[in-house]
């Protein structure tokens, strides 16, 4: 039986290491004060103290002492951010409300994220003195805020007055939604201040972090400069070059990592740990032919490391590797004999001492678990095929043949890359499935073929760099189409293998919780976006799509989180961008069988760059629906899953799109839910006039906010005598926010409104005796319904 404890006495970084993840544990679980944030402080003297004093020496006393310094440091770090006055106040306020405050503070850097939708330029702004005159309150201290500016250029840093609204950021509204709030929170900012206006007070003369900033951006123009030479006409290869060399991904290119994600070598596609190593050993072998000796090679290489890391734009994976190098490099100055898991150790501490909350990211937890992985498990997965990579130990080297002694070095180099690659997998599996939901076991065999191609493309790029270093064009040239090749032979090998059956897929989370038999998902979309998720059984259904922008950074991650890899079919309400903005680039993901529409869509006189236009001019599976027809879309467990249109009829003449609208009626089993869209006054007057009050009965009515029309009409609402109305809310744009007379009409008539600005995403949940609603942001308030005997 494997015993850890002489293993871990022999790596004591890795002891500490584990003491100091221990101690960010306890650190985050205490309660966030000064009294826990003192006698955690008191606590870690005192152990420095008698460990100093050597009262109990030994690694066990030292690792309790690293544990309790770094459950100190985190709780300093919560200190300052949890529990900050305006944080804890701006906690209690309505999160569409605005407030308006004047700061007087510091710009210390320029913030630089890949978040959803940022495409405006943010400052690291530290204030030290905060007012809101409308509520004559005041907020003393450094605080440290994420200052959005709104303008192209970043702010010189500077001491800096700012008028503006400031707020929390937004809670993730939807499941597998990317959380802003706890992003910021993981980085120290306190809240975000949206600037109206900002006055310079002093700028700073000299200051050397933008200096170095300023250089790195000047650098990396000339890298992206040199290596598009001879590329203009191949943008694609060319932004999978630039995104290996220095992880910059173009907004238009950004699709191109989809074939790396689902093939597992995202990591490839951007700059990450392996790259650094690539660059690492690549200077290794230019400078060692220059005859330096190994510590002239070091102190050179070292420096040149965190320089292309600094170069990428401090991209915390590049910064980590170069953390890692350095430390397992480090031994050999001293002429130690270098132990990854050690070296992983020692860097672990150092970064977590920098910044505790690395641990709760998951890059930091994917770099550490796979390197983990590596080295605790290729050499295990490596002696099954010793046999097979090793000559026989009985003939002496010298009397192979050159074409024998490259043979055997082939299979050796052939059975690392897979033994690698099969323990980087298992070491980050259980993380991709927790994080991403995704499981690519074709990643082992994809890594196999990309890592040297990867390699091949990072080698053409540095000889073309040197080449433009030194004015030779002509050569340059040459390397750069050498790269072209490489970068084009990357592509078609991630596009293979992430198109290969069964090579990747999701796993609905959370996967330990019950699964109803039908569930229905209305999702909370901004502006005037709208997605409903419908599973009938093991049938996926999407009705609307939201729009193309909201696809990549809302939808994706929500199927993907749900485990939905493909969709038995689509409903497009009508024709709006908002609606069904996605529907195409859903054709090409999910591949939908059939996509239903309204029999009155596309108008005929809409334009032709309109969301149904754009699908009818290709070739697409629809089929047009009208008031009176009806669909089975799947069922289980006895609860068959219906949908029948009410509106519209087959003859419509109107020039709104939103009068156009699918009204459905969906049964889940016993339940009813009412579908209505964007429709308004002429929807609910027509569906008046054709069904009856029993007909129109539903347990729940779904709605969104017409253009503008009057809509909710109160014999519309008491003929369909909904339990329940859940109802989409924005303050932006115009006309997107829930009318009062709405609200209104709820009340009197004693219908639960579920406002999603509040309650987020509601999930319906379908058993035949009964349908549980669940807000996602106050699941708390859970309601139940039951079938009654009419329905």
């Amino acid at each position: 039986m494997f015993n850890p404890l002489p293993y871990l006495a022999r790596r004591p970084l890795v002891t500490l290491a584990l003491a100091a993840v221990v101690g960010i544990l306890i650190g985050g679980v205490l309660p966030a004060g000064w009294f826990t944030l003192a006698a955690a402080g008191g606590l870690a003297v005192v152990a420095l103290i008698v460990t100093a004093i050597r009262l109990c020496a030994g690694l066990p006393a030292l690792a309790l002492t690293t544990a309790l310094v770094f459950a100190t440091l985190h709780l300093v770090t919560r200190q300052t951010t949890e529990i900050h006055p305006l944080r804890t106040f701006l906690e209690h306020r309505d999160p569409m409300a605005g407030l308006t405050v004047t700061a007087a503070g510091r710009v210390e850097k320029a913030l630089r994220r890949d978040l959803p939708g940022n495409v405006t330029r943010e400052e690291y702004f530290v204030a030290t003195e905060i007012t809101s005159p409308t509520l004559g309150r005041q907020w003393t201290g450094p605080t440290v805020l994420r200052l959005v500016t709104g303008g192209k250029e970043n702010l010189p840093p500077g001491k800096y007055q700012v008028t503006g609204f400031i707020r929390l950021p937004p809670l993730a509204d939807n499941p597998g939604q990317f959380n802003e709030r706890v992003y910021d929170l993981r980085l120290g900012l306190v809240a975000e201040l949206r600037g109206i206006e900002i006055h310079p007070l002093a700028l700073d003369r000299w200051n050397l972090d933008a200096w170095l900033v300023s250089a790195a951006e000047r650098c990396r123009a000339w890298v992206e400069q040199a290596l598009k030479i001879d590329l203009e006409n191949a943008p694609e290869e060319y932004a999978v070059i630039v995104a290996m060399a220095l992880g910059t991904v173009q907004s238009d290119a950004a699709d191109l990592q989809t074939p790396f994600r689902n093939s597992g070598t995202l990591h490839i596609f951007s700059v990450s740990g392996l790259h650094v190593a690539i660059v690492g050993f690549i200077l290794w072998k230019l400078l060692k032919a220059f005859g330096l000796r190994r510590g002239a090679l070091l102190a050179v290489l070292i420096p040149v490391l965190f320089g292309y890391a600094f170069i990428t734009g401090l991209r915390p994976s590049a910064v980590r590797a170069a953390v890692m190098a350095s430390v397992f490099l480090c031994g050999a100055l001293f002429h130690r004999k270098g132990d990854l898991m050690n070296s992983l150790g020692g860097s672990a501490v150092l970064l977590l001492a920098y910044d505790t909350q690395q641990l709760y990211a998951p890059g930091f937890q994917l770099s550490f678990a796979v390197l983990g992985a590596i080295a605790l498990l290729a050499g295990p997965f490596t002696r099954p095929f010793l046999r097979w990579v090793n000559p026989d130990p009985f003939i002496p080297q010298v009397l192979l043949t050159p074409s024998q002694q490259w043979a055997w070095e082939m299979r050796k180099q052939l059975v690392g890359l897979f033994t690698v690659s099969g323990a980087a997998w298992v070491g980050s599996l259980p993380l991709t499935l927790g994080h991403f939901q995704l499981a690519t076991p074709v990643a082992l065999l994809a890594n196999v073929v990309l890592v040297p191609l990867s390699f091949c493309v990072l080698f053409a790029a540095v000889l073309t760099l040197l080449s433009a270093a030194a004015h030779l064009t002509a050569v340059q040239a040459l390397f750069s189409n050498a790269n072209w090749l490489m970068a084009w032979l990357t592509m078609k090998s991630a596009v293979f293998f992430a198109s290969l059956p069964g090579g990747n897929f999701h796993i609905a989370a959370p996967w330990f919780e019950e699964t109803a038999p039908a569930e229905l998902v209305v999702l909370r979309m901004p502006e005037s976006a709208a997605v409903q998720h419908l599973r009938a059984g093991s049938s996926q259904w999407l009705l609307d799509t939201g729009s193309a922008k909201d696809l990549r950074y809302l939808l994706q991650p929500y199927l993907a989180y749900r485990g939905v890899d493909r969709l038995d079919g689509v409903m497009l309400s009508h024709n709006d961008i908002q609606h069904a903005g996605a529907a195409s680039q859903l054709w090409q993901s999910h591949r939908p069988p059939l996509y239903h529409h309204a029999a009155t869509e596309p108008w005929r006189w809409d334009a032709s760059n309109t969301a149904f236009k754009k699908l009818r001019s290709s070739t697409w599976p629809g089929q047009a629906l009208q008031r009176g027809d009806k669909l089975t879309l799947g069922g289980s467990e006895g609860v068959e899953v219906t949908a029948e249109v009410l509106y519209p009829p087959a003859q419509l003449w109107s020039r709104r799109a939103d009068d156009r609208a699918l009204v459905i009626r969906l049964c889940l089993g016993p339940h009813r839910v009412l579908w209505c869209g964007d429709s308004g006054f002429l929807a609910e007057k027509a569906l008046l006039e054709n069904f009856t009050p029993d007909q129109l009965k539903s347990d729940v009515l779904i709605r969104n906010q017409h253009a503008s029309d009057t809509v909710f009409l109160p014999e519309f609402v008491a003929a369909v005598a909904p339990k329940i109305v859940i109802s989409s809310s924005q303050n932006f744009p115009a006309g997107q926010l829930l009318p009062e007379h709405v609200r209104q009409t709820c009340r009197e008539q004693g219908i639960l409104l579920l406002d999603q600005s509040r309650t987020g995403a509601v999930r319906l949940k379908a058993w035949a005796e009964k349908l549980e609603i669940t807000p996602y942001l106050i699941p708390a308030e859970m309601v139940t319904l039951f079938p009654t005997s009419g329905g």
